[in-house]
């Protein structure tokens, strides 16, 4: 996390209940674009425009500088995700989308602030795509609580078929 979001999350921590106004000006800053960029895997698939981080690697602080003017100016739109189908175990296909190169530095960015600002408001019991926590430790904590406190019930529920057969 580049130093200007650590301060950021640090004066979210200090007044959660803050009106964010100017998000834009942490989007568009080019350090933090860069840092983004740096913090792709290489070895990514593409896009539909084909460019990988190698490609994007050639000249990259000015294309970065014209990004961050694009964000700024609201300019910036996102390409359209190359859809894949990977094979399931049962039979079935799971639907992918691929993003652009580009489009995956912004949404890193974009994650980074977002993170930064409810980071501090989840519980600790939470563990769901968090950063440093997994299914494992979640695991782990239930097996403390089942373990250790007078726990009665363990209630397993999918929320994703519940909706689907509600409607």
């Amino acid at each position: 996390m580049t130093t200007q979001l650590e301060r950021f999350t640090r004066w979210a921590r200090e007044a959660p209940q803050r009106v964010y106004t100017a998000l834009m000006g942490l989007l568009s800053d080019t350090e933090g674009l860069k840092d983004s960029f740096e913090g792709q895997a290489g070895n990514k698939a593409t896009g539909i425009d084909g460019i990988s981080k190698e490609d994007y690697a050639l000249e990259v602080d000015e294309k970065l500088e014209t990004l961050s003017q694009n964000l700024r100016k609201l300019s910036y739109r996102p390409q359209p995700v190359r859809r894949v189908y990977i094979p399931k175990a049962n039979g079935k296909t799971r639907p992918l989308g691929i993003p652009c190169f580009e489009d995956r530095i912004v949404q890193d960015r974009l994650a980074g602030i977002l993170q930064a600002i409810w980071e501090p408001e989840f519980r600790d019991c939470s563990f769901g795509f968090r950063p440093r926590r997994n299914a494992h430790q979640a695991l782990k904590r239930l097996g403390e609580i089942i373990t250790n406190q007078r726990t009665q019930w363990v209630v397993e529920a999918d929320i994703k078929g519940f909706l689907y057969a509600a409607s």
